[in-house]
């Protein structure tokens, strides 16, 4: 069976080395350079913790697939240095993960000794001892590596469904495949409407900026707040993306990372508020941004996969997807070479 896979980020490799290790015929597709979009910087963080137990054994699954990337790359792709969510949403995620079976801790209170890079904090807090910072260039190189010569830096501008099979068009020609799958980002929008299939078009801009921690011996917990606690309406994440390197994404409201406001305008007025919630509510973290790491996202679809199929074409789209990305190239795969519809955990 040959597929056709359109996009080099994390899902679209993932989805084509799942499809080699089913002996399938795999070409990936891609415009510009692998893991360069929404793929693109040092660091993503892993977690079991979500709001849906589904979502917490999806993550399971994704685990035991690092671990065998892990195996098979030769070096660790997800590190050990947990995962703490702050805020309300606190109990109703350790209810789902308890649901699901996962090791967890809920507690009533933030305790100091958890390592985050804050003086106070209202609670409860919940920590996930399987959470850990996925390295996303390692990540890359192994599935580069795995996949070899079968990525093709071509621009597909449409695909033509038949019964059983499709063609694809690039601007390296015309191709004649069994199955499709769409992993392109912002590019599935435009090939997904052409198969009658319609993905949620509103986009926002979002920037994750990178600090010096001031002890660079330190090793924080990945943090998720949700407490708002810094200001109303604005949550983060936050991680260590290299020994002594901090990175923070402020999450705003929507209407402060909105498509209409433009990229630039919004990475600015992102890079002041990040600055003065460092030097305001953090301890242990430089004010002097060392690096910043744009994308553009599907606005208010916080964590989930979202797959859509028609025929022999699969679309496959969401936001945070790089954690659960081998158990989504597993997924894509098993139901490519079945000739089936892919299963996965409803969004949250």
């Amino acid at each position: 069976m040959r597929t056709a896979v359109v996009g080099a980020g994390v899902v679209g490799l993932s989805t084509a080395y799942a499809l080699l290790r089913h002996g399938s015929e795999a070409t990936v597709f891609e415009t510009g350079a692998p893991m360069a979009a929404r793929s693109a910087g040092s660091s993503r963080i892993f977690r079991l913790a979500h709001g849906d137990s589904g979502l917490v054994a999806y993550a399971a699954a994704a685990a035991g697939l690092w671990a065998d990337w892990t195996h098979r790359a030769g070096n660790r792709l997800v590190g050990q240095q947990t995962t703490v969510l702050t805020g309300p949403a606190a109990p109703d995620w350790a209810t789902a993960m308890a649901d699901a079976g996962v090791d967890h801790t809920l507690v009533d209170e933030v305790d100091p000794a958890l390592g985050l890079p804050v003086s106070t904090l209202p609670g409860p807090a919940l920590i996930d001892p399987a959470g850990g910072v996925i390295d996303a260039p390692a990540t890359g190189r192994f599935l580069r590596a795995a996949i070899g010569n079968r990525v093709r830096q071509e621009h597909i501008y449409r695909i033509e469904p038949h019964d059983d099979w499709v063609t694809v068009y690039g601007s390296g020609g015309v191709h004649e495949v069994d199955r499709v799958v769409v992993a392109a980002g912002r590019g599935s929008l435009e090939l997904a409407s052409q198969v009658d299939l319609y993905l949620p078009t509103e986009l926002a801009h979002h920037v994750r900026f990178t600090f010096r921690l001031k002890d660079p011996d330190a090793v924080p917990p990945c943090w998720l707040d949700g407490t708002q606690s810094w200001r109303s309406g604005i949550s983060s994440y936050q991680h260590l993306s290299a020994p002594g390197l901090w990175s923070i994404g402020l999450n705003l409201p929507p209407e402060d990372e909105e498509w209409e406001r433009g990229r630039d305008e919004v990475i600015e007025d992102s890079r002041e508020l990040v600055r003065a919630y460092v030097r305001e509510a953090l301890v242990g973290v430089g004010d002097e941004i060392v690096d910043e790491v744009y994308c553009d996202s599907p606005a208010s679809l916080g964590d989930g996969v979202h797959v859509a199929t028609t025929g022999p074409v699969t679309v496959v789209w969401g936001a945070n997807l790089f954690k659960h990305a081998p158990a989504i190239g597993q997924t894509l795969a098993n139901a490519a070479v079945s000739d089936t519809s892919p299963q996965v955990p409803r969004p949250e």
